[in-house]
Parts: C-alpha cells; structure tokens; sequence
C-alpha cells in the first residue's frame, strides 16, 4: 500500500539521523471545501430526486501527520512534514447504498518559528508540500464501476498549510500542544472526479479545483534541549 511505503520511508530517516531537534505526531479534525467536487455531488443529488436520502457533501474528515524538524539554534528551523487525510460521505437509501471516500497524503518542507523570550509556548508553522488525492466509490458495499472499470479518480497538485499551536509540558522532552490551521491547494487536478460522483465528464466541472482546508487537533511534541 501507498501509504504504508511513505511511511515506513518516511520513518527509516528518522531513524538514521541524530540531528533532529524535534519529533511530532498529529491528529485532527480536518474540514474540507472545494467548489467544483460540491456541484458535482449536488448535481447528482438533483438527477436523482428518487433519493429518500441525499448524498452529503464531502465536508468532514480527520488528518494525521508526522513532522521532522531539524536541529539550529535560530527561531527559524526547518523540517519536513507527511500527513494523511481522510473524508467520506455516505448515504443510505432502500437497496442502495452509495459512499464517496477521498484520501490525501502531502509531503512537503516545514518552517518551524517559535521564540520563547517574547512568546512562550507559542509556535507557528508554514508547510508548502506536494498532495495527491485519490477518490473511490462503492455502490451496496462494493467498488462501483463504470465503463467496465472500478469508478476512481486521482489528483495532484501544490498545497500551502499555516499552522498555529501552543505547548502544554508533559515532562522531560515531551509536550502536548492543541493547534489550528488552515490550507489552500490553488490546483489540484484530478479530471475524472465528475465521472466518479456523477458519471459524467466535462459537462458541470473543470478537470481541476482549488481546496480550502481548516483543522483542529492535538499534536505530541519530544523536543531536543538546546544549549544556549
């Protein structure tokens, strides 16, 4: 699995470099909005209005992520980031029940700033990565199909993420800190989600859309002391 590989990649560096100044691992609440994947469903919703139960707009998720950021003495520290993304919307109707699930999974560069002599605990970061997405259907618990293949759809694209957060010391190195952040994917493209949602192409939407993102979470910090 895609994922899996990324990860396991992802957590071999870690555990061959010893110059890490801090180690975090996040989990959240993410919402999501794209205009174009929100007319897709609810033209689908008005072709349809044998549908007791409409379809929801892909609205609400969770994320999880790892960040790596490396050791210097400035306020300013680099590092990288990989997270994961998951929303579904489901629906259930008499013999037909339908559900969308959309995966992300982002790899990019992290700037970490924190400046304790004029804002203790605080910390605010800036993540520019790459994202991929990739939206499936099923139709009664099974893979839909359509044109005799499995119904999916992939995209790519650039994603810009600010992120604030607070530490709260656990004890030694390790900390909790609650965060909120915000995102913007300016392109994603992914040409056959129409025909994913509504098995159509071209007629209601673009081959591309932007994405605007906000989370809420917990993220748990093991930090490195510095010398001054």
């Amino acid at each position: 699995m895609r994922l899996k590989k990324l990860y396991g990649i992802f957590l071999l560096v870690l555990s061959i470099n010893v110059t890490a100044q801090e180690l975090k691992l996040d989990l959240s609440y993410k919402y999501i909005y794209s205009k174009q994947w929100d007319r897709a469903i609810q033209t689908y919703n008005f072709s349809r209005p044998f549908l007791t139960k409409k379809q929801p707009l892909l609205m609400n998720g969770l994320n999880t992520s790892l960040s790596y950021v490396f050791k210097n003495e400035k306020h300013f520290k680099h590092g990288i980031n990989l997270s994961y993304s998951y929303f579904r919307s489901s629906a259930e109707n008499e013999n037909f029940n339908n559900s969308l699930n959309l995966h992300f999974i982002n790899l990019g560069y992290l700037l970490h700033y924190e400046n304790p002599d004029k804002w203790e605990g605080v910390y605010s970061e800036l993540i520019v990565s790459s994202t991929s997405s990739g939206l499936f259907r099923n139709l009664n618990g099974e893979p839909f199909e359509y044109d005799e293949t499995k119904s999916k759809a992939f995209g790519t694209g650039g994603d810009i993420h600010l992120k604030c957060g607070y530490y709260l010391k656990l004890k030694n190195n390790s900390y909790l800190a609650p965060f909120l952040s915000i995102g913007y994917t300016p392109y994603l493209y992914s040409p056959n989600t129409e025909a994913v949602i509504n098995q159509t192409k071209g007629l209601f939407n673009k081959n591309w859309t932007g994405v605007l993102t906000t989370q809420i979470g917990l993220s748990f910090h093991i930090k490195k002391q510095t010398n001054d």
